[in-house]
């Protein structure tokens, strides 16, 4: 008699504590937790558009310095860093001066100018895509220094105007989120630089004309720049 008074006492408690457990939830049955959801490889995604960019190229062309003007060819460089479409990059160029090879003044040297530009991207495929086509346009500031063969040095300031197309690739996002990517790119470059002063210069005709004038004051230098680009 006493043990199923005890059977039936504690059948009542566990009636009563699963009774109290359904009204604490809102009248539902208690269930286990589920598990944390795994975490992903791939890193979080990095939606910023922020990354380091480095090209390097050739430049083909003409170069104007003074009444010396000519075909030049050369080497082209470049580290910039990008926030969504505008880029900050310094620039470096070396390239050949002087006459043309048909000229019979054969004046020849080399000119190195370092400068730094703002980048703006017209149109892209977005820091998300896997491919990279990307048109832009560029505005930059540098200083040229001329060393000429048989002697002489010219430094002066200029400014630089310029259209380029990239294309390419990216891989997966790393840990961090960031991605690794790369291909080749085209640009037409314009450098504006003040010619040298040619005191004894006189108006004339250069070809068909209504008024005589002096030579121009501004070079411009015109480029052909292409090769391969790398970022993170």
């Amino acid at each position: 008699m006493t043990q199923r008074l005890a059977v039936a006492l504690v059948a009542l408690l566990s009636s009563n504590a699963l009774a109290q457990s359904v009204i604490a939830t809102g009248g539902e049955a208690p269930y286990a937790a589920s598990p944390p959801a795994a975490k992903s490889d791939r890193g979080p995604a990095d939606q910023s558009g922020k990354m380091i960019d480095g090209r390097v190229g050739m430049v083909l062309g003409g170069s104007d310095v003074g009444d010396a003007n000519g075909f030049s060819i050369g080497a082209s460089g470049g580290l910039g860093y990008r926030i969504g479409d505008v880029t900050l990059r310094g620039t470096f160029d070396y390239y050949r001066v002087g006459d043309g090879s048909d000229e019979a003044m054969q004046r020849r040297g080399r000119a190195a100018r370092i400068g730094a530009a703002a980048r703006y991207s017209f149109a892209n495929l977005g820091a998300d895509s896997n491919a990279i086509a990307d048109f832009w346009g560029e505005l930059g500031a540098g200083y040229e220094h001329v060393d000429w063969m048989h002697g002489g040095v010219l430094d002066r300031p200029s400014v630089e105007l310029a259209l380029g197309f990239d294309f390419g690739g990216r891989g997966d996002r790393d840990r961090t989120g960031h991605r690794r990517g790369g291909g080749y790119y085209m640009a037409f470059r314009t450098f504006l630089a003040e010619a040298p002063a040619q005191p004894d210069a006189m108006a004339t005709c250069g070809g068909p004309c209504d008024t005589a004038t002096t030579p121009s004051r501004t070079d411009v230098t015109m480029f052909f720049d292409f090769g391969v680009h790398f970022g993170h």
